[in-house]
């Protein structure tokens, strides 16, 4: 009696774990395979299953295309990667509006994505 108890728990745990973490290991091998190096450290992935779209912090440190230091990023449910926009607000006034567009579109799809 208490080796299928031992089972049954082993089997709900493999399931849960397999339900919360297989989607995020997924995202994260994704990221990783679209980044110029494979040396990058991830927090705070999140999966949004109504979304199909993954949401997390990833350092990967080489600038090649990739923000320097850690960014957050999407992963959308067609493969494509976004990453926070690095434009700062400065320059001339043009230059600040294309800035804040940027960044308020990428946060506009932060909400409807990862939220």
């Amino acid at each position: 009696m208490a080796s299928i108890l031992v089972g049954l728990a082993l089997f709900v745990g493999c399931l849960a774990a397999w339900w919360f973490y297989w989607p995020i290991w997924k995202v994260e091998a994704q990221v990783r395979g679209k980044l110029p190096t494979s040396s990058a450290t991830f927090s705070n992935v999140k999966y949004n299953r109504a979304t199909g779209a993954g949401c997390g912090f990833v350092n990967a440190g080489t600038g090649r295309g990739v923000p320097h230091g850690t960014t957050h990023f999407i992963l959308l449910p067609d493969g494509s990667l976004k990453f926070d926009p690095s434009d700062r607000v400065t320059g001339t006034t043009l230059q600040q509006l294309e800035a804040i567009r940027k960044h308020s579109d990428y946060l506009a799809l932060v909400y409807a994505r990862c939220a």
